[in-house]
């Protein structure tokens, strides 16, 4: 495959790629590199807290081990982030994190959070109903949409409404306010215990029937998930969904139709999907080159990937996440994180664009956020504002080694330059090579993928 093609590909089933991967890609399809992944799951320390007796600990005790557990949720945080910045699976991490966008849950609870999270990514790839369903039993789901409030006598809606509009047929799209109704009595009484494992609690779920999609039935949880999955809607709103996310903000019908066939006679095999997505000729036309603009997650993991980016203090990861609005496992609301131009505005542009020489150079990030009065991360931080060396490392050695040979403006920008940039970029000279790359990739075109 040719480079603009691999590039393209790893762009969005990735996070970019170093010279040295473009010629190693090049030589096995898509399909070959997503055989060799492996599913890695996350795993936390969590032995010191196995044998404690929450009910019965003093108060001082129990704030200290509560503090732990926050604590804990920043672990979990830095431990994916860790995974997207270093993993050889990089199709899998795209996906991860197309997913935790997909069924956007808070994350309060260290265990359970690493509960969800290996849900996702036990079936990033796999059938979108196993993966629906097992998120849909999961503790995080269940305390977040709370369906542990959902009981045969006051049934709690929440869930069945975010199941339909969210995470299966898209908003008002073949279903009723009566259709969210019985659903939400479907899942009743499904709980789960203090370890995360599901149940259904007997004397509170709702075994009478139910009439759904003008079925009638006694249907349960699982049950209605089967009766979703078998409308095509529930395909095409999937797709859509990744047709954005991978390929172009704007839907192009003809390209939609076609995957959700895919998808939908396949019995929602994801891998299936996403291998034909790449193996489709449109998906290289030009217009869905450098049609999206990065999230601060993926521009941040891209630029590790390329220059080997560490940093020693965890709160560095943290306080970058805060600053660009995107904190794993703490999505703004159900409907996920920002996308695409949503990232961008007359604030956020002209940091961003600054931010690959403030890391490379160890600069100040000078900047301002908003507040989170629950929990803040900015140590010394004055009426929101915020100015700081965040202490990031970086390998110049290491960039020009893997990327020997390459032409930067082809692995930046996969040789597509506005006029603008053109006619700013013909006949300057740089003084090195260093800052030949740092003004390149502080061109707007950088922000895109």
């Amino acid at each position: 495959m040719e480079n603009k093609k691999v590039i393209h590909l790893y762009n969005r089933f990735g996070f970019g790629l170093t010279g040295k991967e473009i010629q190693q890609l090049s030589k096995i399809s898509f399909e070959k590199k997503l055989e060799k992944e492996k599913v890695e799951e996350i795993q936390l320390d969590f032995s010191e807290f196995e044998n404690v007796d929450f009910k019965n600990l003093p108060q001082d005790k129990k704030r200290e081990v509560f503090k732990k557990l926050r604590k804990m949720v920043m672990d979990l945080n830095l431990a994916w982030l860790d995974k997207m910045r270093h993993s050889e699976n990089i199709i899998q991490e795209k996906m991860n994190l197309f997913w935790h966008h997909h069924f956007a849950c808070i994350i309060q609870n260290p265990y359970y959070g690493q509960q969800f999270t290996n849900i996702i990514r036990k079936h990033a790839t796999g059938n979108f109903k196993d993966l629906v369903v097992e998120i849909s039993k999961s503790a995080s789901m269940i305390d977040f949409l709370h369906t542990k409030q959902n009981k045969k006598s006051h049934p709690n809606e929440d869930f069945a409404r975010e199941l339909c509009e969210l995470y299966t047929l898209g908003r008002d799209n073949e279903y009723t306010e009566q259709d969210v109704q019985e659903i939400a009595r479907c899942f009743t009484g499904w709980k789960h215990k203090k370890l995360g494992e599901f149940f259904i609690h007997p004397k509170q779920h709702d075994t009478d029937e139910k009439t759904i999609f003008g079925q009638t039935g006694n249907f349960g949880g699982e049950e209605v998930i089967d009766l979703i999955l078998k409308k095509k809607a529930c395909a095409k709103f999937i797709c859509e969904n990744v047709y954005q996310y991978f390929v172009n903000p704007k839907v192009d019908e003809k390209h939609l139709e076609e995957i959700t066939e895919v998808f939908y006679s396949n019995d929602y095999d994801i891998k299936k999907l996403i291998i034909h997505i790449a193996n489709a000729d449109w998906f290289y036309e030009d217009q869905n080159i450098l049609a999206k603009i990065k999230s601060p997650i993926e521009f941040l993991v891209g630029l590790s990937r390329q220059f080997k980016i560490e940093n020693d203090n965890p709160k560095s990861w943290l306080i970058f996440q805060k600053v660009f609005n995107q904190i794993l496992y703490k999505p703004p609301n159900v409907k996920g994180w920002k996308v695409n131009q949503e990232w961008i505005d007359s604030n956020s542009l002209p940091v961003r664009l600054r931010l690959p020489s403030i890391i490379l150079t160890n600069a100040l990030l000078d900047v301002q956020a908003k507040p989170d009065y629950d929990e803040n991360p900015f140590d010394g931080m004055k009426q929101n504002k915020f100015s700081k060396k965040l202490g990031f490392t970086y390998d110049w050695d290491y960039f020009f080694k893997v990327n020997e040979g390459m032409d930067f403006k082809e692995l930046f920008f996969n040789g597509k330059l506005s006029p603008q940039m053109k006619s700013f970029l013909e006949g300057r000279t740089f003084d090195s090579k260093h800052e030949e790359v740092i003004q390149l990739i502080s061109l707007p075109e950088y922000q895109l993928s």
